[in-house]
């Protein structure tokens, strides 16, 4: 008898760590973005450990990367069916909600609202550190009418609690506010002030920056890009705002050369692939590398959006115009309209060619 109970034991043992196995496998998918073979891999979890909230949070979290939005909406409700105090479950859910709601019918779109609006507020209940949660509920309350439960002074209540919490996360969030509201002049000093007061913070430098950028003050842009790098050199963005500031007023070298900095910093920062391209483009200079760069941006087809695809095959149709390869530059145009049947630049410029 004894005998037969080590053995149901071990077999126990060994199904449980199968089964932890097999979670790990699918976590793993998920967070390389492969949300398809992460769902699969939930989804036959589901028949072994089925208890779990975290199977059903994931299937959850896989179906809302691929668009799935009421399939999502039912794998969260049963997590938090299983976990009713798990403020990350009902998070997304008001994500879910809210993201189903940008694209339905009049008649749904308040219904799902509502849900949305509800569940941020039921994740900050059970959590009121879950920034992310505050953060939406702050972008649904300035976004929607006050019959839906939106409005200025709830988004301001709770820009004043993540003040308490994270000092970088409030600061951002009275500025989405200030600039919500086109306080252009009060968003400005609100993020000067924030810099002066925590220089360390790099949150408060990106959004400046950006408030310059977005105005098309790219030398005031780029000053608070160089102010940001006396504080913090090692990381790959500042260099490329600093860069695509640069670009946009015409210091083509030094640009390319804060995009080949940022690339030291991390060698697969798309962005600044593009960047280069759209340099080469639009200056006529630094051909080759613009269509090395531009090229590795393209072959990244599958994470990249049919929109922003049809601007890359336009800069390198562009680049292939500088270098006389009409031939090129019209395959590359047409490539962007396969991308983007709309893309007038592209459009234009097979035209032209023609």
């Amino acid at each position: 008898m004894r005998k037969i109970l080590g053995i149901i034991f071990l077999i126990f043992v060994l199904t449980n760590a199968a089964t932890a196995q097999t979670f790990q496998e699918g976590v793993a998918q998920f967070e390389n973005g492969d949300y398809e073979s992460a769902l699969q891999t939930f989804q036959k979890l589901k028949s072994t450990d089925r208890s779990n909230p975290e199977v059903y949070f994931y299937a959850g979290r896989s179906q809302f990367e691929q668009d799935e939005l009421k399939k999502a909406v039912k794998e969260f409700e049963k997590a938090a069916e299983l976990n009713s105090g798990n403020s990350y479950y009902y998070m997304w859910l008001g994500h879910s909600f809210g993201r189903q709601a940008q694209n339905a019918s009049i008649l749904q779109q308040a219904g799902l609202a509502r849900n949305s609006r509800k569940n941020y507020e039921k994740a900050i209940e059970l959590d009121p550190n879950n920034i992310e949660a505050r953060e939406s509920a702050i972008e649904y309350y300035l976004q929607a009418p006050r019959f839906l439960g939106g409005g200025r002074s709830k988004a301001e209540l709770q820009a004043t609690a993540l003040e308490k919490i994270d000092t970088e996360a409030g600061t951002i969030a009275w500025g989405r506010i200030y600039t919500y509201y086109d306080e252009v002049e009060i968003a400005e000093y609100h993020y000067k002030t924030a810099i002066e007061q925590h220089p360390e913070i790099m949150g408060s430098h990106y959004q400046l920056f950006n408030f310059y950028f977005n105005q098309a003050k790219y030398s005031t842009a780029a000053d608070i890009a160089l102010q940001q790098l006396q504080v913090n050199d090692t990381t790959a963005v500042i260099y490329h705002n600093l860069g695509n500031a640069q670009q946009r007023y015409n210091l083509f070298d030094q640009a390319l050369e804060n995009y080949m900095k940022a690339l030291e910093l991390d060698e697969n920062f798309s962005s600044s692939f593009y960047q280069i391209g759209r340099l080469a483009a639009v200056s006529g200079d630094h051909l080759e590398t613009g269509k090395l760069y531009i090229n590795k941006f393209i072959a990244l087809e599958n994470e990249v959006s049919d929109s922003f695809m049809a601007w890359a095959y336009f800069r390198l149709g562009t680049i292939e115009e500088h270098q006389n390869e009409n031939e090129n530059a019209m395959r590359a145009y047409q490539s962007a309209l396969e991308f983007d049947s709309d893309h007038e630049e592209a459009r234009l410029a097979l035209n032209a060619l023609k």
